[in-house]
């Protein structure tokens, strides 16, 4: 169940952001690229 509902959480978060922002500020890219470090299973420093 939470798994199933965990893309639609993520397309909710991206969705609001602005595709193009600043280029020295992408909030997307910012966003994505946390969310890959904050799911990474094999990274022990985020816990």
């Amino acid at each position: 169940m939470i798994i199933n509902s965990f893309p639609k959480i993520v397309k909710d978060i991206l969705r609001p952001l602005p595709k193009n922002d600043y280029p020295v500020l992408n909030s997307r890219l910012y966003v994505e690229c946390w969310l890959a470090y904050a799911l990474d299973n094999s990274l022990t420093s985020m816990r």
